[in-house]
C-alpha cells in the first residue's frame, strides 16, 4: 500500500526510466513523447532531470528512492551492446521491491538479444505495432495501476504518430552514404529472377542506376531503361557472343535461389579493344533475410584474356585445347599425381579442376567433343579413346572413379588415379601440339 496508495489518491502513475548515458538523446526524446500525453497523471523520473532535483543529495540515494516509489520501471536498450551493468543494477533495485501492481518493461531495439536477468519480463520491441500496443495499455486502457482509470483515452488517434517517433528514436533511419565506385557499375532490378528460363530474359532487367563508367563502357550518355538496350551499345561481334550473358543468367538465378555460385569467367570486348568480365558483387535487401530488391554488377577489365578475333578459328580452338591440356598437366597431374596427398590436397585438386572446367566452358569450347574434328581421323580416334577412358574417371554425372574418391575425401585413391592418367595426358598434349604446329604453319604459309 505504501506504493499503490499514493498513486491511487493522487491519480498519478510513477515511472522510473532507466537508460545508459550514451543513449541520453534517445532517452530524453522518448521521455518527452511519453510525458506529454500523460500530463499530470504521469510522473517520469529519469537521469536527465536529476541535476535540478538532487541539490546536494547523493545520486545513489536519490535513485534508490525514485526506483522504490515507482509503479512502472521502463528500461531502454536501444542497441546490441553488452555493457548494461548500471541499467541492470537499477532493474535489480526495482525487482527487489516489486509488488503485484507494479510493471517492468524493456523497450528495446528489435535486433537486440535481451540479457538473461530481464528476458522474462514484458519487453516491447521498437516496431510500430508493438509500441502502439504498449501506448494503448499505458494511456487508453483502465488499470495502468490496479484500480486506476485510464490516464488519457483521448490520445488514441495520436498513438500511431507517437509510436513511430519512439521507433525512430530507438532505430534511427540509416544515414545516406555517398559511395564512389571505381569500376563500371550497374544496379539491376530483376523480379522473380529464380523463375527465369533463358538468358534472353535478362535483357528485360531494369537498369535502376548506372555510373558513368558503365555508360561509357556500353557507349551511352543517357542511361537506357533495360540491360538489353544497354548491351546493344557493344560491337556487333560482342553482341553475338553472349557467353557472358549466359553465365550472368545462371549466377543471378542461383543467387536468387539462395544457392552457391561460381564466379563469371566469360568476357566481352568493347569498341576500343579492351576486354571486360562482369562480376555480380552484391545484392540489396530491405531486411537481412528478405527478398532481393536489386543486383549490383561491376565490370572488371580482363587483361589476361586473349583477343582472338584475328586468329583463324581452327588455330584459335587448337591453341585453347593445347592451353588447357597444359593447365591440366601442370596444375593437377604434376602437382598432385606424384606424391602422397592429404585430405586438404583432395579439396585443392577438386577446386583446380573446377577452375579449369569453368574457364574451358566460358571460352566457348564445346562440351560435346565436336572439336575432335580438328584432328586427322586416326588421331581423332585416339583422342576419343583417351577421353572415354578419362570419363570413366571423371564425368559430369559425378559417377567416375575420381568423382567418388574426391567425394569420399580419399587421398590415396585420388593420387593413384591421377598418377595412372598422367601418361595419357602426356600423349594428348603431344597430339594437340603436333596438330597446332601443322595448322599454324599452314595458316602462316
Amino acid at each position: 500500500m505504501k506504493k499503490l496508495f499514493p498513486a491511487l489518491t493522487r491519480k498519478v502513475v510513477y515511472v522510473f526510466f532507466s537508460y545508459k548515458q550514451k543513449d541520453k538523446i534517445a532517452a530524453e526524446k522518448i521521455v518527452h513523447l511519453l510525458q506529454e500525453p500523460g500530463g499530470r497523471n504521469l510522473s517520469i523520473s529519469y537521469m536527465g532531470d536529476f541535476t535540478s532535483k538532487i541539490v546536494g543529495k547523493k545520486w545513489r540515494d536519490y535513485i534508490l528512492s525514485e526506483v522504490c516509489r515507482a509503479n512502472w520501471f521502463i528500461l531502454l536498450l536501444p542497441d546490441p551492446s553488452e555493457d548494461w551493468d548500471w541499467c541492470l543494477f537499477e532493474t535489480g533495485l526495482f525487482e527487489a521491491q516489486l509488488t503485484s501492481s507494479d510493471r517492468l518493461f524493456c523497450l528495446h531495439h528489435p535486433d537486440i538479444q535481451l540479457p538473461d536477468p530481464i528476458k522474462d519480463y514484458h519487453h516491447v520491441a521498437a516496431i510500430p505495432d508493438e509500441v502502439e500496443k504498449f501506448l494503448r495499455m499505458m494511456y487508453v486502457k483502465d488499470n495502468p495501476v490496479f484500480g486506476m482509470e485510464a490516464i488519457n483515452p483521448m490520445v488514441e488517434r495520436r498513438i500511431p504518430e507517437i509510436a513511430q517517433q519512439i521507433v525512430d528514436a530507438i532505430v534511427p533511419p540509416k544515414k545516406i552514404l555517398f559511395r564512389d565506385i571505381f569500376e563500371p557499375w550497374l544496379e539491376l532490378k530483376i523480379p522473380n529472377a529464380e523463375m527465369m528460363q533463358d538468358k534472353i530474359e535478362l535483357d528485360e532487367a531494369l537498369v535502376e542506376s548506372a555510373n558513368k563508367g558503365a555508360l561509357d563502357l556500353f557507349g551511352f550518355v543517357v542511361q537506357p531503361k533495360t540491360l538489353g538496350a544497354l548491351r546493344s551499345g557493344l560491337p556487333e561481334q560482342s553482341r553475338e557472343d553472349t557467353r557472358w550473358l549466359n553465365e550472368l543468367f545462371h549466377v543471378v538465378r542461383r543467387v536468387a535461389g539462395g544457392r552457391i555460385f561460381f564466379p563469371i569467367q566469360a568476357v566481352f570486348q568493347k569498341w576500343d579493344g579492351k576486354i571486360y568480365r562482369p562480376v555480380l558483387c552484391a545484392v540489396d535487401r530491405k531486411e537481412k533475410d528478405g527478398p532481393i530488391e536489386s543486383y549490383h554488377i561491376t565490370f572488371a577489365e580482363e587483361v589476361s584474356h586473349v583477343d582472338d578475333t584475328a586468329i583463324p578459328k581452327e588455330v584459335s580452338q587448337l591453341a585453347t585445347i593445347l592451353r588447357f591440356a597444359f593447365r591440366f598437366k601442370w596444375e593437377v597431374l604434376a602437382k598432385f599425381g606424384n606424391r602422397t596427398l592429404s585430405d586438404d590436397d583432395v579439396v585443392r585438386v577438386e577446386n583446380a579442376m573446377k577452375r579449369i572446367k569453368k574457364d574451358w566452358e566460358s571460352r566457348g569450347m564445346s562440351t560435346d567433343d565436336s572439336w575432335i574434328r580438328l584432328f586427322a581421323p586416326e588421331k581423332a580416334k585416339r583422342i576419343t579413346e583417351i577421353l572415354l577412358y578419362w570419363r570413366k574417371k571423371k564425368n559430369d554425372e559425378g559417377t567416375g572413379e575420381l568423382d567418388v574418391a574426391m567425394k569420399n575425401k580419399d587421398p590415396h585413391s585420388v593420387s593413384a588415379i591421377l598418377k595412372e592418367f598422367t601418361p595419357f595426358c602426356q600423349e594428348f598434349v603431344e597430339l594437340a601440339a603436333e596438330r597446332f604446329s601443322e595448322q599454324a604453319a599452314d595458316k602462316l604459309a
